[in-house]
């Protein structure tokens, strides 16, 4: 599984994004307010509406995990 690497654009895109991911998909959250998710779970926020944008090298380079939620098996 490939990941994704998003910076929320605003905090309310973030709450939107989040509400999604964590109903239907694995959520990990970095330092430096970076998310990790799985590359197909883009499509929950395009359909979502939540703006965001893809980490760059230097905002991972530091990193360290916060917090990690994976979504109850359906």
């Amino acid at each position: 599984m490939r990941n994704a690497y998003i910076k929320f654009q605003t905090p309310e895109d973030c709450a939107l994004g989040c509400d999604a991911l964590v109903a239907h998909s694995h959520v990990s959250r970095l330092t430096g307010d970076i998310f990790c998710i799985p590359w197909q779970s883009l499509a929950l926020l395009d359909a979502c509406r939540a703006a965001y944008s893809f980490a760059t090298e230097d905002d991972l380079s530091n990193a360290h995990p916060v917090w990690n939620f994976a979504a109850p098996a359906h």
